[in-house]
């Protein structure tokens, strides 16, 4: 308040629901009204699969099909997911002041972050499934924690600015035609759950020391190299349940024994370059849901000379999983009885092929 901006009250009987509010309710609700309205009429809503009370004048926003308020009031989440959404949604969107979740996955849009930055709440961004192919500006979207942006259109290195976005709990990107190294994740304290899978990302694996709340890493099917480091996962809680898929990628020597330190471990490293494991992880029983218990370093992996389909490694799964003789098989952890083809083609091939299953489901969900 000051004497050129005093306060005022709001008409009638409304009250602001929070104090140095800048605006009253039914002014940011008639606001939110408009923009929902100009995203109907730009994204197709005619011809959405469900668009149930929008563009009525006698039903609340609320009440929209897929819409839901905080407190009844305005607008916290928008979750139209496969719902033959199109064009490209409005920046206007992110003007509205209490938005949380906005899920827009399985859609053919024409996703811009431009203005991601005014979404000061946003803190759920699912847009897996539709065709995004530029992360430009997504580094201003500081606040979310989850980001979903798997089976797309994706090439190119990862772009440095998502080392920004320091708030980001869980990041999946699988399924996109990604390359180079991967960039910086040190500055994101909070990140609990990565998902990289299934790209053609190269060059050695991070440890990712600083990031102490990281309990989820998925690099499978890529091009990566190297040793695995012995410092991987330093600073993460030594009970936590760790889960670690290294699959199909290039990873050369031993299994590192500093890996021993975490008691509950699921790991997948089948089809590497991997020539050894230290035998301290043969002794955590409780590793791969018991099957290292239940058959020691076979439980992590088949040893050279010897394969299981699909798996790498033995488990209860039945016969296929068993390690079985195979004289073509030079390093542990092989899933074929083989020579190991080039890495390289087979995993773009791979990773072409995912972002081919992706659009078909794209295909299936606008049926």
């Amino acid at each position: 308040s000051s004497e050129q901006f005093p306060c005022a009250p709001c008409e009638g009987a409304e009250q602001s629901p929070y104090m140095g509010s800048i605006i009253c309710e039914s002014e940011e609700k008639k606001k939110e009204k408009e923009i929902l309205e100009l995203f109907y009429n730009v994204c197709g809503g005619k011809n959405w699969k469900n668009n149930d009370n929008w563009m009525s004048d006698d039903v609340d926003i609320c009440h929209w099909y897929g819409i839901s308020c905080k407190d009844g009031k305005t607008v916290d989440s928008i979750l139209l997911g496969g719902n033959n959404v199109v064009g490209t949604p409005p920046a206007k969107i992110f003007e509205m002041t209490n938005l949380k979740w906005l899920w827009l996955y399985s859609n053919p849009i024409n996703f811009k972050f431009d203005g991601i930055g005014n979404a000061k709440r946003l803190t759920s961004l699912l847009l897996d499934q539709t065709g995004l192919s530029s992360l430009r500006g997504i580094g201003a979207a500081s606040t979310i924690e989850d980001l979903d942006i798997r089976f797309n259109n994706l090439k190119g290195p990862l772009p440095k600015e998502i080392s920004q976005m320091v708030s980001l709990k869980d990041f999946a990107v699988e399924g996109n035609q990604l390359t180079g190294a991967l960039p910086s994740f040190t500055g994101m304290k909070r990140l609990e759950r990565l998902r990289l899978g299934s790209n053609r990302f190269a060059g050695a694996l991070d440890d990712f020391a600083s990031n102490t709340r990281l309990k989820s890493i998925d690099v499978s099917g890529n091009i990566m190299s190297g040793p695995i480091p012995s410092t991987l996962l330093k600073g993460a809680d030594e009970d936590e349940e760790i889960y670690l898929d290294l699959s199909s990628n290039n990873f050369i020597g031993e299994v590192p024994g500093e890996l021993a330190r975490f008691e509950k471990m699921t790991i997948y490293l089948r089809d590497n370059l991997i020539t050894g494991i230290n035998p301290a992880l043969c002794e955590i029983d409780a590793w791969n849901d018991g099957d290292v218990g239940e058959f020691n370093c076979d439980g992590i992996l088949c040893p050279a000379g010897t394969y299981s389909e699909d798996y790498g490694r033995q488990t209860t799964g039945g016969q296929l999983a068993q390690c079985r003789q195979c004289g073509k098989a030079k390093y542990f952890g092989a899933s074929f009885c083989g020579v190991r083809s080039s890495a390289v083609s087979t995993r773009i091939g791979f990773a072409i092929g995912v972002v081919s299953t992706g659009i078909a489901l794209l295909a299936v969900a606008l049926i």
